[in-house]
Order: structure tokens, then C-alpha cells, then sequence
């Protein structure tokens, strides 16, 4: 009988200890679990930023590149045959300013000087 009870008793203290350890490891892993969740948000956070920055300068490069063929389109008008220009370069530079960015005036500049030599 006492055999009996010594042997309960060992194996309710083994399964306290297996239980003990079992919860140990459940926390141990769920820390762990969190940890790689939170890096996975992070990545993917950063990957989707990256993405996003992309797009806005890929959509920038098309607004610049639309702009500077209106500039283009603009400059040729002024020398086409059938728009009569007679106004000095100051007075078509004052126009140009007005109608395209100050950052692509360049672009008339260069247009008019070949144009002229």
C-alpha cells in the first residue's frame, strides 16, 4: 500500500514538473513566435515603403518627362512657320517664363540659341 502511495505521489510530482516545464517551453516559444512576427511586420512595412517611394518617383520621372514635352512642343511653336514671332528674345524669354518652370528654361534657352546660330 505504501509502494502505492510513494508512487502517486512520484507521479504527481513528475507531471507537476512535465507540466512546469511544458508551460516554461510554451513561453519560451511564444516570446520567440512574437519576436519573429514583429520582425516579419517590420520587413514587410519597410518592403511596402520602398514600394511606395518607387512608385511616387517613377510617377515624378513621368510628370518631369510630360512636362518637358510640353516645354519642347511649346519652344517648337515659337519657330513654326505659321506662328508669326517678331518680338526680341527678351520679350519671348519674358513669355517662356511665364508659361513654363524656371527649372526648364534652360531648355528654351538652348532651343533659341540653336535656332538663331
Amino acid at each position: 500500500m505504501e509502494e502505492k502511495l510513494i508512487e502517486e505521489e512520484v507521479a504527481r510530482r513528475v507531471e507537476a514538473i512535465v507540466a512546469k516545464r511544458v508551460e516554461e517551453e510554451m513561453e519560451k516559444r511564444k516570446e520567440e513566435i512574437e519576436a519573429e512576427v514583429l520582425r516579419r511586420i517590420e520587413d514587410a512595412k519597410q518592403a511596402m515603403e520602398a514600394e511606395m517611394l518607387a512608385e511616387l518617383e517613377r510617377k515624378r520621372q513621368a510628370e518631369l518627362k510630360a512636362q518637358q514635352i510640353k516645354e519642347v512642343q511649346l519652344v517648337d511653336r515659337l519657330y513654326d512657320g505659321d506662328v508669326n514671332w517678331h518680338f526680341s528674345f527678351w520679350i519671348c524669354a519674358a513669355v517662356l517664363q511665364l508659361t513654363v518652370t524656371a527649372e526648364h528654361f534652360d531648355t528654351f534657352l538652348k532651343c533659341f540659341f540653336k535656332q538663331n546660330s
